[in-house]
């Protein structure tokens, strides 16, 4: 759903048709954008703004069409998500820069869902080593990361169940440069250029109301990914990940909900494709290993039908082994956030969080589930 991010600027109606009575919620007669964004035909520009602390701040615009699924008109027992198409452009203040297109689209009354995307990418990072929190203390090089690929994820829904059934493909041509042209000794040198080609099996359960902003329901899936010489690539290794999300309503003011993720790999992995902790407050890839745990929790306040305000905070680690992992040291990062139902018809969230690790204090503008797959 991270599709859903480069309508957070649009929500706002930050231009001279944001006081039109488009934009105001007859029920309630606040700033809404239900209709705009399910009733508008065309291509929209959309700003896109950046705050990951790995890539510094930054910006572009997308175009997008989002249409309102037919079978939503219908089926009243479940949310029917809007089918999404759209091409985006990005940069940041480090050089970073981005373009890709991407369609998401459910049908058979949410029998089917599919995602796909295709991106170029030139990123510059910081690695500081692969032995998880430790090492990343006394290893620091900075590097460009070069490369297209292309991401199709089709699953389909298991009888009129929960679970879902699919797969993902995945593909990748990449160009790893570090600035002082020195390898780190960490790393191998069929890590610097290289194709990954990489068909993953996954098992979903989705018990989520909405699954664009979650406000009550269960998320637990298991991913298998197999890349392989045989699947496009140039490496053979293998990525297991297994990602679990709770929303609990607790009363129509409190709610609690969390999220646990743990990823792992084995054989030729290279370095920018290994698990790192994912938090709110840690830049991505700041701690890497061959395992990775992560786990966040969230209270929030109801304070008003529109407004929704929240404490977070999380803790993980990162080793080179399951064995590791046990006695790595643990990085912590804790915040706090707001959001505001833009789209009360699509039951869909923009806001701002704001998070400190151990290193920064960062702010995120999140549209939708802050806990993306």
């Amino acid at each position: 759903m991270k599709s859903f991010v480069v309508l957070l600027i649009l929500s706002l109606g930050m231009t001279a048709h944001a006081m039109d009575s488009i934009f105001i919620d007859p029920k309630d007669h606040y700033l809404d954008a239900s209709e705009w964004l399910l009733k508008h035909r065309g291509f929209l520009p959309v700003p896109i703004i950046i705050t990951e602390p790995a890539v510094g701040y930054g910006g572009g615009v997308a175009l997008v069409f989002m249409s309102e699924n037919e079978d939503s008109k219908t089926d009243t027992t479940r949310f029917i998500a809007p089918t999404v198409t759209g091409v985006l452009g990005a940069a940041t203040e480090n050089g970073t820069r981005a373009a890709g297109a991407f369609y998401v689209r459910n049908w058979d009354h949410d029998r089917w869902r599919y995602m796909g995307f295709v991106a170029d990418v030139s990123a510059n990072l910081d690695f500081y080593g692969l032995s998880g929190f430790t090492s990343s203390k006394d290893i620091h090089f900075a590097y460009n990361i070069k490369g297209w690929g292309v991401f199709n994820d089709l699953r389909t829904r298991i009888a009129d169940s929960n679970f879902f059934f699919g797969g993902r493909y995945i593909y990748t041509d990449i160009n790893v440069n570090f600035d002082d042209g020195i390898l780190p000794p960490t790393l191998r040198p069929d890590e610097i250029q290289n194709r990954n080609g990489g068909l993953s099996f996954l098992l979903s359960y989705d018990s989520r109301t909405n699954p664009l902003s979650p406000q009550a329901g269960f998320l637990g899936e298991y991913r298998y990914y197999i890349f392989r010489e045989g699947l496009g690539g140039d490496l053979n290794y293998n990525v297991q990940e297994l990602d679990m999300q709770g929303f609990i309503p607790v009363s129509d003011i409190w709610a609690f909900a969390a999220r646990l993720q743990n990823k792992w790999v084995d054989g030729e992995t290279p370095f920018y494709a290994k698990p790192f902790i994912n938090l709110r407050g840690i830049a991505k890839l700041r701690y890497q290993g061959e395992v990775a745990s992560s786990f966040e929790a969230e209270v929030r306040y109801n304070a008003h039908p529109r407004w929704q305000l929240s404490l977070f905070g999380g803790v993980g680690r990162a080793g080179d082994s399951f064995k590791e992992l046990e006695e790595a040291e643990t990085a912590s990062a804790y915040g706090v956030g707001f959001r505001y139902l833009i789209a009360r018809l699509l039951g869909f969230q923009m806001g701002l969080d704001i998070a400190r690790g151990p290193e920064e204090t960062v702010f995120y503008i999140q549209a939708g589930n802050a806990w993306i797959m």
